[in-house]
């Protein structure tokens, strides 16, 4: 069975609205990510269930503080069993450096640039970009959270390339301007592609249709 680079966003305030998604889905995509609604709502405990699940599992929770704090979350994270935590590498070298030290060797740590898929990415902010993903490399993070329009100039750095804001052809942008398909993204060097709104209503597409 063919595993598909794929990892599903559970963007809601429980588990039990994906509990279907997640039957059809389950060894056919990589993955799920948990984001900030989810864990806020239900807690670490969402994180040990889908483990217990058997599930990857991709803690969105972009941590940015003092590198104490984010040196102890990291730890905490990884006694929850998640396999991969992302921070804001705005936080800076220190706070990052913290997190590598307090870290499980289990856990991949993925640095967020502050130009998010959000946003569409000119000139300027691809310099940032390109300026903060530097600064993770030489933190020793395993890997970053890229938009579509920066995988190519991401690939000399780090292997671990997540890119969200993935649609398929024919698919509304939503709030997402930094967007790809999710073929073009692994063409260009994503390791990995995040998908929530193009797959909650048609999983079963993800395994007889998507070609990644």
């Amino acid at each position: 069975m063919s595993v598909k680079p794929i990892f599903f966003a559970l963007d809601g305030k429980s588990l039990k609205e994906f509990e279907k998604q997640l039957d059809i889905l389950k060894d056919h995509i990589y993955g799920v990510k948990v984001g900030l609604e989810l864990f806020t709502s239900e807690g670490p405990s969402c994180v040990e269930q889908l483990k217990s699940d058997g599930w990857v599992v991709f803690l969105d929770l972009k941590l940015h503080d003092i590198p104490n704090t984010v040196g102890q979350a990291a730890t905490s994270v990884s006694n929850i069993g998640a396999d991969y935590l992302t921070l804001h590498i705005s936080s800076g070298q220190e706070a990052l450096l913290e997190a590598v030290n307090k870290k499980s060797k289990d856990l991949n740590l993925l640095g967020v640039s502050s130009a998010l898929t959000s946003k569409a990415v000119d000139s300027s902010t691809s310099k940032i970009v390109e300026n903060e993903f530097q600064i993770a490399k030489d933190s020793n993070l395993e890997g970053v959270i890229c938009p579509a329009s920066e995988i190519a100039n991401t690939t000399n750095l780090f292997d671990l390339i997540v890119t969200p804001g993935i649609r398929l052809e024919n698919d509304l942008r939503g709030d997402q301007k930094n967007i790809t398909t999710p073929k073009k993204a692994i063409e260009l060097g994503a390791k990995y592609i995040v998908m929530g709104r193009s797959i909650k209503n048609n999983p079963s597409m993800v395994i007889n249709e998507l070609e990644v």
